[in-house]
């Protein structure tokens, strides 16, 4: 009896290893065939940084893809998503811009950033006020970034780049600065690893599979179709959403915004402060102005985001407070005097007309950049920060 069922437990088996790779083989020809996707490029754009954990490596270029987009990313030659720049000229208005995604504008071409359309919103006004001034806002942003490395990006790139202004861009998720002091083993653009001072270096354990994954990722168009589908169909959004809310107790997507706040998130807020009390220190220490811009998550704007997230999770109305974080980025600022641009209000106006979020993501479109950056330069002008009240506009009317 027991050499039968293992007899049929090996047909079985055989049966499943002679169909399997012919499915494949079949799923990627008609993938290709009838659903040709967009395979993902080799992001090799990264490396290892002693100061701020990791950059963008010097002259690097790909093309980010996803759904949505395809755009490429062209690197400096210092390590930036930006043009070239050389040593600030006479008259000019430097800003340098510190962030994550967000700031590095995900998704989007370098043209249509967040650093460009700023940078076109505040000329825009300069030059309607008659204000003899060129402004330049260089993005020095990087993706995975948290307030740790803004404060570190500061010293890596101001003695180089000579700012006259930083901007922060702060979201409700820049919380968490758990990777402060993290130090990045990098292999083809891929993490391997991380460690911190003083621990060996050690190679994650779950390299292989992740090897697997971004083989197939750059490979197999079957291998995106189904990880799109299962990425991006609300059904099993939903339930995903539904199973991480009860494993942890909360969605992680709104855990910044629950009241009472969580003893997790509250540490967290006081340790990320921390770290942009240190980059207050060193702008004032160096007389350069600091400047906070608050960028909302997309639930914050899109009220049916913010429903099909509270569905999913289970949680009610009246558990969340949506300004939650604003109003603790709110009280650091006004505690250190750090001004705050918030473009919460322009933003909501504009997504009632057209969508100013990916729809398959929780990055801004050109849309929801360029009301942002409009709103923001507004703000600047009228609270007279540089270079507003600096002599460059002695002769504004």
């Amino acid at each position: 009896m027991r050499k039968l069922i293992i007899h049929t437990w090996l047909k079985r088996f055989l049966l499943i290893a002679v169909i399997l790779p012919i499915a494949l083989l079949w799923g990627e020809f008609f993938t290709r065939t009838l659903l040709p996707q967009n395979v993902d490029s080799q992001m090799n754009i990264f490396q290892s940084d002693n100061l701020i954990g990791f950059t963008y490596k010097p002259y690097a270029s790909t093309h980010e893809k996803g759904r949505e987009y395809n755009v490429l990313y062209q690197i400096n030659s210092i390590g930036l998503r930006d043009r070239e720049y050389g040593p600030k000229k006479k008259g000019v208005f430097r800003i340098l811009l510190l962030g994550d995604s967000f700031s590095a504008s995900h998704g989007m071409p370098i043209e249509d950033s967040l650093a460009r359309q700023l940078e076109r919103s505040l000329q825009s006004i300069a030059d309607q006020a008659g204000v003899t001034v060129k402004i330049e806002v260089i993005n020095a942003a990087c993706g995975g970034y948290s307030p740790y490395n803004y404060w570190k990006a500061y010293r890596r790139w101001a003695s180089i780049l000579n700012p006259d202004a930083v901007i922060v861009v702060l979201s409700p998720d820049d919380y968490d600065s758990s990777n402060a002091f993290m130090q990045y083993i990098i292999q083809d653009g891929m993490i391997l690893g991380t460690f911190r001072q003083g621990q060996k270096q050690h190679i994650e354990n779950k390299i292989s599979i992740t090897k697997l994954r971004k083989w197939l990722s750059w490979n197999s168009e079957f291998y995106i179709l189904l990880r799109n589908f299962l990425y991006y169909n609300d059904i099993v959004g939903h339930i995903s959403m539904w199973m991480n809310s009860k494993a942890k107790g909360q969605n992680p997507q709104l855990e910044p915004y629950m009241v009472p706040q969580t003893e997790n998130i509250t540490k967290a807020w006081a340790i990320t402060f921390s770290y942009l009390q240190n980059l207050n220190k060193e702008t004032n220490k160096d007389g350069i102005q600091l400047i906070i811009m608050s960028a909302p998550m997309k639930l914050e704007i899109d009220i049916e985001q913010l429903r099909q997230t509270l569905s999913a999770s289970g949680l009610k109305a009246q558990q969340i407070n949506i300004n939650q974080p604003l109003k603790q980025i709110t009280d650091f600022c006004v505690q250190h005097n750090i001004p705050l641009l918030d473009p919460r209000v322009a933003l909501r106006k504009r997504h009632k007309e057209t969508p100013c979020y990916f729809v398959y993501d929780g990055h801004w479109i050109a849309a929801g950049l360029h009301a942002a950056t409009d709103s923001i330069a507004l703000q600047w002008r009228n609270l007279q920060l540089p270079p507003w009240n600096s002599n460059v506009n002695k002769n504004q009317p």
